[in-house]
């Protein structure tokens, strides 16, 4: 990978293109922009989309002014790294196709650099998730795959846009901030004892880097309400909102 690292998470892009959607599409776009002649790496932290399900037909014509910009990035040399997030796990080859460097089901180490970092989308650490965990199991399944891929893409996307319905309730992790930084913290926690240096996670839209002497535990933030960018340049990390680049 080519610093210097880019990290954006939980964008959220949507299937209804209202006034709100175009202008986090254009904030977004600006951001891409000043990635573009940077030289760097952008590493997505999962939920990019709010729902995408790979089928066999073509891409939902929503989501093609965003394919065009990532495009264009991967034509500048820029590598882009996509960590599956619960809103996006299910992508069967095509971003590849179009615009990634590399796809992961799981988490992303990356070890080329002063700090070992680890990116994950942090679906699932809660100690309530349970339930959750146990369903994560059953719609990753390769059988689930199949016959929800049999729905064809009109009714799948209509399935995936009820069920996601991320512009009502994307927030509701704001209620329970103090939880989800307490049992984040013992899950980087673990992962410094085994040589992380840097853990960078997605999913719970909040902005926030701590520190535990050399160690960081980094929450990517999100593009629906801090419009966040976090930059590695080697040396030093960095976060910023989306005009601050």
């Amino acid at each position: 990978m080519k610093l210097p690292l880019f990290f954006i998470s939980d964008c959220h892009i949507g299937m209804q293109l209202n006034s709100k959607e175009l202008e986090r599409r254009h904030k977004l776009f600006q951001l891409f922009e000043s990635i573009k002649n940077s030289g760097g790496t952008l590493i997505i932290g999962g939920d990019f989309f709010d729902f995408w399900f790979e089928f066999r037909k073509k891409t939902p014509e929503i989501y093609w002014d965003v394919f065009e910009r990532l495009e264009d990035l991967k034509k500048n040399n820029i590598q882009i790294h996509y960590i599956a997030g619960n809103h996006d796990y299910w992508n069967l080859g095509y971003f590849e196709q179009k615009f990634t460097h590399s796809f992961y089901k799981k988490d992303l180490v990356i070890e080329d650099f002063n700090d070992k970092i680890l990116i994950t989308h942090g679906d699932g650490l809660l100690k309530k998730d349970v339930g959750y965990r146990a369903l994560k199991k059953v719609i990753r399944n390769k059988l689930f795959i199949f016959f929800f891929r049999l729905l064809g893409e009109k009714r799948g996307y209509q399935v995936g846009s009820k069920v996601s319905n991320t512009s009502h309730g994307y927030n509701h992790f704001d209620n329970n901030v103090d939880e989800i930084i307490k049992d984040v913290s013992n899950f980087a926690n673990e992962k410094w004892e085994e040589g992380i240096d840097v853990v960078l996670v997605g999913h719970y839209h909040q902005k926030l880097i701590v520190k535990e002497k050399s160690k960081m535990l980094i929450f990517m933030g999100d593009w629906l309400k801090h419009y966040t960018i976090t930059k590695y340049d080697g040396n030093e990390w960095t976060q910023f909102s989306w005009n601050e680049l």
